[in-house]
């Protein structure tokens, strides 16, 4: 859906479509509770995935920078969570920043952010995808990257297809194994520090002849990037918002809690490995740092173990966005802000299983294309967009109080406005240092490029056709306990 702000939509809005809660027939099943929620939202977060690969990358680019980086990261995601909370209570619908967005800035930004996540999502399953031959590799030998992340997408896919209970559950299984590895991996830093954690108040990181020199200012800002992309997709709770009980009063608690616990799972590890490695200059240095620090100190069997961990990790990651993706479409469908003959079958809800499975294996099937697309290419496509996600978001938040409508029980951050005022001003300021550094170009070049697609589908089709932007916003009827 998305929403004219102009005085005269709000005059004579057009009337509630069916599609609002019938879906074409059906009904997505609202049967999570906040706990089911948080199971598939931090599994598309993959704490473990995050600690192994970004935390890895970050030790050797910016030190104990690390420490203060995620730090201060931590602290910019729970405030950007606060905003995804408040907006995400108002209109608890399926379709994530998309839903969010359309409905506070109206459809020419939500076009845009519909745009980011169309792209991003299917990308990023196909980065994750390529990454799992890596991992399952020390298991089995031989693994073809490319066939084994199409194996996986497929598998994953059709998963996200089953019932969104079944999904709690096998993500579930999957994430206390991933949740146990981490749990592991901290243990193995607590029980042999090496250095006071005062140490690590004075970033640090590896200079060109491999001893330590102090990281400067940008470098730490830089980390603090590292940071929010490592804990990034707690807002993937809104996807599932239509599928949990009473939805307005408890989506902001889903949401929070994810938030909190992946910032918790990162950074405890990651601060661990710190204190306990017995040469920082060795770390820093090792082509995969986590993995090194993990066979110093438990040896390979136990290493291989939690490395086969990490590669279910991914997997379990791949199925919750395959999950959010699926919504995502359905939802932009379902609001018909696409072209009736494509909307149609995709806002289609399945009568046995109550998911979407036409859109769902849509964006799998993008998903699979995407793995024949060359990997840096991918990486340059996903590397900016979540900055003007973020920034989406944070805007909205800000006025989304001068808007009426907000149902009794909606969620209501604390000391508005300042959580989106600082959001805004840490998403500024990592613009800045992206624009300041020629190697981020690309990457914030593709995605303003996407942004603009957005408005230009608004302008060129959304705008022209009236009758695609429906009014659908959350009446009571979608905070009933479906069963």
């Amino acid at each position: 859906m998305m929403s004219h702000p102009n005085p005269a939509a709000s005059a004579a809005p057009p009337a509630l479509d069916t599609a609002a809660t019938t879906t074409h027939g059906g009904q997505l099943s609202r049967s999570l509770g906040v706990g089911g929620n948080v199971l598939i939202t931090l599994s598309g977060i993959s704490p473990a995935s995050s600690v192994f690969i970004l935390g890895g990358a970050a030790f050797a680019g910016y030190g104990t920078g690390v420490f203060w980086g995620f730090i201060l990261a931590g602290v910019i995601s729970l405030l950007i969570a606060l905003c995804y909370a408040e907006l995400g209570s108002r209109h608890p619908l399926a379709g994530g920043d998309y839903t969010l967005v359309s409905r506070v800035l109206g459809p020419a930004p939500g076009a845009a952010v519909f745009f980011i996540s169309l792209i991003s999502l299917p990308l990023i399953i196909a980065i994750f995808a390529l990454g799992v031959a890596d991992y399952l590799g020390v298991a089995i030998a031989g693994l073809d990257p490319l066939w084994t992340a199409v194996i996986v997408i497929i598998m994953a896919t059709i998963t996200a297809c089953f019932n969104i209970r079944t999904n709690a559950w096998v993500t579930g299984a999957f994430l206390f194994i991933e949740m146990a590895a981490l749990v592991y991996l901290a243990f193995l830093g607590i029980i042999q520090i090496e250095r006071p954690i005062t140490d690590l108040f004075d970033p640090q990181a590896l200079d060109a002849a491999g001893g330590l020199a102090p990281l400067g200012i940008a470098g730490l800002v830089l980390a603090v990037t590292q940071g929010i992309f490592a804990y990034n997709g707690y807002g993937g709770a809104i996807y599932f918002a239509e599928e949990t009980k009473d939805a307005r009063r408890t989506i902001a608690k889903a949401l929070l809690w994810s938030a909190l616990i992946t910032v918790i799972a990162e950074i405890v590890p990651l601060t661990a490995i710190l204190l306990g490695a017995e040469s920082l200059e060795e770390l820093f240095g090792a082509d995969l740092p986590v993995e090194s620090f993990l066979s110093a100190h438990a040896g390979d069997t136990v290493s291989t173990i939690i490395l086969i961990a990490i590669a279910l990790a991914i997997i379990n990651a791949i199925i919750a966005i395959a999950l959010q993706a699926g919504r995502l479409l359905f939802a932009a469908a379902r609001d018909q802000a696409l072209p009736a003959a494509l909307a149609r079958p995709l806002a289609r809800i399945s009568p046995r299983t109550k998911m979407p499975v036409a859109a769902t294996i849509t964006m799998g099937v993008i998903a699979l294309i995407a793995c024949f697309v060359p990997f840096d290419v991918l990486l340059n496509a996903t590397g900016s967009t979540l900055a003007f996600s973020y920034g989406f978001i944070a805007l909205a938040a800000l006025v989304v109080r001068k808007q009426s409508g907000a149902a009794p029980g909606s969620y209501r951050m604390p000391v508005w406005p300042v959580p989106p005022v600082v959001a805004l001003l840490a998403i500024a300021t990592i613009f800045v240092i992206g624009i300041l550094d020629p190697a981020q170009w690309l990457s914030l070049g593709i995605a303003g490029t996407i942004v603009a697609a957005g408005f230009l589908y608004y302008a060129l089709y959304l705008r022209t056709h009236p009758g695609a932007i429906h009014l659908l916003e959350a009446d009571a009827e979608t905070d009933e306990v479906v069963a």
